[in-house]
């Protein structure tokens, strides 16, 4: 697998939200609703069809692109988490705590619903190293609602 490339994958529909995956029946049993299930085959089987190869298993960087065939409300984190789960089921991400960093955006296609996945490792880079030098030395009240950054010796209010 090349750790330079982006490799790109097409659904053919919106994942099903994860939040109410799993039925009970009065026996107590639990079970996967036939719609789950039935997106679940669909998306295993064109997501292998794109990426026959090897999986990622170094960190990644993962943007996904939903096309919304209406504005009907959807809830990005529960499509995501159902998404994540399809791409470690394929073999395409060896665990989803790989994906240490993503971006996803919704895009309103009248009549078009559909997924694409772009996916490209990632390194750790230098370009994060000023996040932890500003992080030294902050602490947060958060009873008090206050940040304290002590080299400076400043304290400003958080609201």
């Amino acid at each position: 697998m090349d750790l330079k490339k982006t490799y790109t994958f097409v659904l053919s529909s919106l994942p099903v939200p994860k939040s109410n995956r799993y039925m009970r029946r009065k026996d107590g049993k639990v079970f996967k609703p036939y719609k789950i299930v039935k997106w679940e085959q669909t998306a295993l089987k064109e997501l292998k069809i794109q990426h026959p190869g090897k999986c990622f298993s170094v960190p990644v960087k993962v943007e996904v692109f939903f096309i919304l065939p209406d504005r009907r409300k959807r809830d990005i984190d529960n499509m995501l988490k159902t998404l994540w789960d399809i791409l470690e089921k394929a073999s395409i991400v060896e665990n989803d705590n790989l994906i240490f960093e993503t971006r996803t955006v919704k895009i309103y296609k009248k009549g078009i619903s559909s997924t694409v996945i772009k996916i490209t490792p990632r390194e750790d880079t230098p370009e994060f190293e000023h996040l932890f030098r500003e992080l030294e030395g902050f602490s947060i009240d958060l009873q008090k609602g206050e940040v304290f950054k002590p080299k400076r010796g400043r304290k400003s209010k958080k609201k």
